[in-house]
């Protein structure tokens, strides 16, 4: 997700639900809910400590307090920092250009498997791999891959 000026609260809840995240230099980060009577109700408390850690997360959601990128950057929320929203927005399309070219199924396999890491546990994640494996050499795809590497070539993936 690319995120420039000011993700407050909803904002900010919306960004922490992206994969990997980029933000403009001066862009002003916010879940300052609890400054106004109210309580970052739309995930932030499940996100933001997983993601940031949990003092990282209570700093500023329990104070009301703004960071910036930079502070983005250090608790891991933001992966990379552009130094204006229109590089951001490049470097964005750069990064989504990189993942379109590699295989779809091993792509989706990936996010599958940490996805199970993080919201059930690492436990069952390791316990899927050889079927996630096996699932996946069996694919157009993977043969795909395979030869184009052997050719050197670029492979042409289908999703099969």
């Amino acid at each position: 997700m690319l995120i420039e000026s000011k993700p407050w609260n909803m904002g900010h809840e919306l960004f922490l639900v992206a994969d990997i995240r980029i933000a403009a230099a001066e862009t002003r980060f916010a879940q300052d809910e609890n400054t106004h009577g109210r309580f970052p109700g739309g995930g932030s408390t499940v996100r933001f400590p997983r993601e940031a850690g949990w003092g990282n997360a209570m700093r500023y959601m329990l104070t009301g307090d703004h960071w910036g990128a930079e502070e983005a950057r250090r608790m891991g929320l933001v992966q990379e920092i552009a130094p204006d929203p229109r590089a951001a927005l490049e470097l964005g399309l750069s990064i989504a250009a990189k993942i379109a070219r590699c295989g779809p199924l091993g792509i989706r396999a990936t996010l599958d498997s940490a996805r199970i890491a993080v919201g059930q546990s690492e436990a069952q994640a390791f316990h899927n791999l050889a079927e996630q494996y096996r699932a996946l050499y069996g694919t157009e795809d993977f043969l795909e891959g395979r030869k184009a590497e052997a050719e050197g070539r670029e492979p042409v993936y289908r999703g099969r």
